[in-house]
């Protein structure tokens, strides 16, 4: 069957796919994927598809046809995008295609359960929230991928916490549960599969730790492509948590070496005498650390005396260390193997290592020795580090992994048709790349108003006035509305104004229920209104009446106290705004107004508050956006 047969109007995807609408923009798509692929002097594709020409299946169709033997790792940011891919893309292409290939998702080691971990659990029981009591051994009886996701637990619930897996508490071979691993099954799996499905993070975070990606595959496939440089980033970043730290130190998980300890000739009085002076000197640091840098602010210099802090508490570590390198060394050297202890060993040599890169992040983010190609910030409970510019950490895994084939797509990928921007700061140069135009008509399906709310962010009446404005929006629209905002901040004083009286919609907020599920009640009611913030400006797809106006706050510029935004202004200096901050910005903005149409029937309005969308014409905003009907409303103050 070819392209245009499968595409067609009367072919499989119209009369299998509930929704389907032709799109020529989908069909120039898939024919450009094809003709790369089969290019043997072409590696690497960059692309650009708007929402709703259908650019999973343009990419997937042809790759899917042409691969042959060849295995395909699909990488993608957003939890929601892979959701789709692997509950509908994929079993749907599966059937459209008659072909018998295999597919799976493939999590970070934290999303599995630790059947080590989980048999300390009381009695295998542990109350759920607003639920009866779940029987664990039961569940590990029944599940095969021993993903806590089929427990619909959060990231945090105290179960989650207690059972997943971590880099900490595996013991590798010296683990009793080994042969039944879901972390190693669900990579022995991953190896057989067609089509890996898997996220930026868990990619980059292999290659920088260990060189490389545990899957092997031919052609690499990076939806949401505009996110691989902040994913590259935050799998990077340095981080010493002071939480962390104490945990490392804690006595409780210290006595657990006693036996091993003891049988090797450690001093245990002088062991734990050490580490009661690694968790003073760690408090020492972090109280320090608050009284001289502020939460969120930027560093971009040395403090001496906390640095000297530092240093203590790294001579304190190796102090602590230095008694075990007996055990190391015997474990290194296999002296362990046949060793009933083996596992405890296992557990010793895990925590040494643990320490060693905690040291190493200590001294890292106190050093602030690669400013400004380096940001350095405090949080709440641990001193952070990240990379400004991530070209190279993209470029070098990319060359690291040497994929034959790898196309980058996404919806937001060029400024103003102009891929440079996105070249940049990922380090990749495409030999091809591919724009398709939109197969929706703007004038005629969107209006864009800009409203001037009439006062300035950092002014105290700005949420307050914020709030008016969007209850009006919504109720004019009777709901129907997405509401992106910037801040937390203001998406909670938002949401305590919505529901400060009984309207005719509901109300859906971001936090109180995981997102799939806000999603879902956001579908299925047609009045309602979801306030979200920056996660929600991607992989929202609600076609129809249920959505036919987002409110977006401002436009997308970070805080300009962000340590990423100080360090990249001072790397540029006044290059930055222009050719970094602005494209971002612009990249954020055409993501989030992408969110309102997505069939051919869908009309409705995006809503900016933010005038400079207009006052500044050298930002050239409305020239970024899809060409439509825009107006002005000025707001007045009623003060």
């Amino acid at each position: 069957m070819s392209f245009e047969d499968f595409f067609a109007p009367s072919g499989p995807l119209a009369r299998r796919l509930e929704g389907y609408e032709h799109r020529p923009q989908q069909l120039g798509f898939a024919h450009a994927v094809r003709e790369f692929l089969q290019n043997p002097g072409q590696s690497v594709m960059a692309a650009e598809a708007p929402p709703g020409v259908g650019k999973t299946f343009a990419v997937l169709v042809p790759a899917l046809l042409e691969s042959r033997d060849r295995h395909i790792l699909f990488l993608t940011a957003s939890i929601t995008l892979q959701e789709q891919v692997i509950g509908k893309d994929l079993p749907k292409l599966k059937s459209l295609l008659s072909r018998n290939f295999s597919y799976g998702l493939l999590k970070g080691r934290g999303n599995y359960a630790c059947l080590r971990r989980a048999a300390s659990v009381p009695d295998g029981y542990l109350p759920l929230i607003g639920s009866a009591p779940l029987d664990l051994p039961r569940w590990f009886e029944e599940t095969e991928t021993g993903d806590l996701s089929e427990l619909a637990l959060s990231a945090s619930h105290p179960l989650a916490v207690q059972v997943s897996a971590t880099a900490r508490s595996c013991l590798g071979n010296g683990c009793p549960f080994r042969g039944r691993c879901f972390v190693a099954q669900a990579l022995r799996r991953a190896q057989d599969w067609k089509v890996v499905v898997a996220n930026y993070h868990l990619f980059f975070s292999h290659i920088l730790s260990k060189g490389s990606f545990p899957v092997q595959y031919d052609w690499l496939v990076c939806d949401e492509a505009h996110r691989m440089a902040d994913a590259a980033r935050n799998a990077a970043m340095m981080e010493a948590d002071a939480e962390n730290g104490e945990s490392l130190l804690r006595s409780r998980a210290l006595s657990s070496f006693d036996g091993l300890l003891g049988r090797n000739m450690v001093d245990m009085s002088l062991f734990k005498k050490q580490a009661e002076s690694c968790r003073k000197a760690l408090s020492s640091l972090f109280n320090l650390a608050g009284l001289k840098y502020r939460q969120g602010d930027g560093i971009t210099e040395r403090n001496e005396e906390l640095f000297h802090k530092g240093e203590e508490l790294i001579a304190d570590l190796d102090k602590l260390l230095t008694p075990l390198r007996g055990i190391e060394d015997r474990f290194a050297s296999g002296g362990f193997e046949s060793d009933p202890n083996l596992g405890e060993a296992a557990a010793v040599v895990n925590w040494i290592e643990e320490v060693r890169d905690y040291k190493r992040a200590v001294r890292w983010c106190l050093g602030v020795d690669n400013f400004p190609n380096w940001g350095y910030w405090r949080s709440a409970t641990a001193l952070a580090s990240a990379p400004v510019v991530c070209a190279e950490i993209v470029q070098g895994a990319l060359a690291s992994e040497t994929p034959e084939k790898a196309v980058m797509v996404s919806a937001t990928l060029s400024i103003e048709g102009d891929f440079s921007f996105w070249s940049r700061e990922t380090g990749i140069t495409p030999d091809v790349t591919f724009a398709a135009s939109s197969p929706f008509d703007f004038r005629s399906q969107m209006e864009l108003l800009v409203v001037d709310v009439g006062i300035p962010v950092a002014s105290n009446g700005y949420d307050a006035r914020v709030c008016r404005v969007v209850e009006r929006l919504c109720e004019e629209n009777g709901g129907r509305t997405l509401v992106l905002l910037s801040s937390m901040r203001l998406l909670r004083t938002l949401a305590g104004h919505m529901r400060g009286r009984q309207r005719k919609y509901e109300v859906l907020v971001q936090g109180e229920l995981p997102q799939r599920e806000l999603l879902r009640r956001f579908r299925e009611d047609e009045t309602s209104v979801l306030v979200g913030s920056v996660s929600f400006r991607e992989g929202v797809d609600v076609p129809g009446g249920g959505l036919t106006q987002v409110i977006i706050d401002r436009i997308p510029f970070p805080h300009p106290n962000d340590p990423l935004v100080q360090a990249r202004n001072a790397l540029e200096g006044q290059k930055a705004f222009i050719g970094t901050t602005l494209p971002n910005a612009k990249m954020f903005l055409r993501q989030a107004v992408g969110r309102l149409i997505r069939s051919s029937t869908d009309r409705g309005r995006v809503a900016l508050l933010d005038g400079r969308a207009l006052d500044r014409r050298d930002w050239k905003i409305l020239e970024s956006l899809p060409p439509c009907k825009h107006r002005r409303l000025i707001v007045k103050d009623q003060g």
